[in-house]
């Protein structure tokens, strides 16, 4: 009896001592505003990057319980709801990690016909920043759902800027030949020189499109390539053929215009915020022999281009915010390639300018644009915005170099 007694007390202390020995952690609060970079993946399949804000609130008084918030979420362009998923977190080694499930029902139109929604939350945090992988199963369309967001904690009484991005992996037939090597393709949302050059290899002036898919991409799968070729140069009466073809890749429209075809160019598209900065990666090599335009009007003399040993090409990536009446069915009021007060550097029309210009960079290098205001922004003006990258800065004289490659991929436009 005594010796059952005294193993139980050796227990009874030996089970303390271990308790005692427990490190017992107090979880940081991770409750705020996150702004950042949100995918959503359909079956694996991915859409476009959007900006997107998610609220992170505190369930009650203790760090380790919180309420995940993603307004307004939609997929295959449709509005499903508000996901809000309660989790529990956890730390280790200054890092936060979160989890939660919940099935769901929505009210909308398009939540409400898929029924309930088994979803899946797991994330980290880590300083200011997080990373959330949120998983849907939609049963009824026989669809996983998959959204990954990384984003950076907002500072209190912050207002979340908008973020826009162009990662660059999906691309659309711009004009589909008859033959294969006649069809181009340009980004999702945007326009290029392609149009230009799809005429001129028609007539046999050009071997090539300016603006094409790579697989050599700073990120992700397929980034942009942007040229510039020999054209021969060739005088058609009307109409002159320059010897160097710069390729442009920008938001807006391609309206070709023979006679002047610098006003093919429609740069901008409606823009109502406040543009802060663009950032990106590129990387750029120039080509060998640069061809200049001695005399002007440098349109009317673009096929009497002649080699100027003393240049090496250079190339260009602007942002431009402009002012316009109203946003014309025919384009009519977008600022061009022109020069003078349709010009897209020109126009007394421009409000802010960003510009990068450079050399040689044999690696990916990443670049961050701040804006030049000319004048104040005004809310209640309308404005049209531009993105343009050149592999000629100075393209629009017809200068340049046959072979000049500019890359570029994962642009973030941030605007408020």
């Amino acid at each position: 009896m005594y010796l059952f007694m005294l193993v139980c007390s050796v227990t009874l202390f030996t089970g303390c001592s271990d308790d005692d020995d427990t490190e017992f952690v107090q979880v940081t609060d991770i409750s705020g505003d996150y702004q950042g970079r949100l995918v959503v993946s359909i079956n694996g399949s991915a859409a476009e990057p959007v900006s997107q804000l998610i609220s992170i609130v505190k369930s009650g008084e203790q760090n380790s319980q919180v309420l995940l918030s993603l307004r307004d979420f939609s997929f295959a362009g449709q509005l499903v709801g508000d996901i809000e998923v309660p989790c529990t977190v956890v730390e280790k080694d200054g890092v936060q990690e979160f989890s939660g499930q919940k099935d769901l029902s929505f009210t909308t139109e398009f939540g409400a016909a898929l029924g309930t929604l088994p979803t899946s939350v797991n994330g980290t945090v880590e300083g200011k920043s997080i990373n959330i992988k949120i998983g849907v199963t939609v049963t009824t369309l026989k669809q996983t759902v998959d959204v990954v967001f990384d984003g950076e904690r907002l500072a209190e009484g912050e207002s979340g800027n908008t973020k826009t991005y162009y990662d660059f992996e999906t691309w659309v037939a711009g004009v589909e030949g008859q033959k294969p090597e006649m069809t181009f393709y340009e980004p999702t949302g945007w326009s290029s020189s392609n149009t230009g050059a799809h005429f001129l290899k028609g007539m046999k002036y050009a071997d090539r499109y300016v603006v094409t898919q790579s697989d050599d991409a700073y990120s992700g799968t397929s980034a942009v390539k942007i040229q510039s070729i020999d054209t021969k140069g060739g005088n058609m009466g009307f109409v002159k053929i320059p010897k160097v073809t710069s390729g442009s890749l920008f938001l807006g429209s391609f309206v070709t215009d023979i006679t002047n075809t610098l006003n093919s160019t429609k740069f901008g598209i409606p823009f109502s915020q406040k543009p802060v900065s663009l950032k990106g990666w590129y990387k750029y090599t120039p080509g060998e022999e640069y061809y200049i335009v001695n005399q002007e009007p440098y349109k009317d003399h673009c096929n009497e281009a002649v080699v100027d040993n003393s240049k090496t090409d250079e190339f260009a990536i602007s942002a431009v915010l402009y002012e316009t009446e109203d946003y014309a069915e025919d384009l009519s009021d977008c600022l061009t390639g022109v020069d003078g007060e349709d010009g897209i550097y020109t126009s007394s029309r421009v409000a802010a300018i960003a510009q990068l210009t450079g050399g040689k960079q044999e690696s990916w290098k990443e670049f961050t644009l701040n804006f030049d205001w000319k004048k104040e922004y005004d809310a209640n003006k309308k404005y049209r915005f531009t993105i343009i990258c050149s592999s000629s800065k100075d393209g629009d004289k017809f200068w340049g170099a046959p072979g000049s490659t500019l890359m570029v991929d994962n642009f973030e436009l941030t605007a408020e």
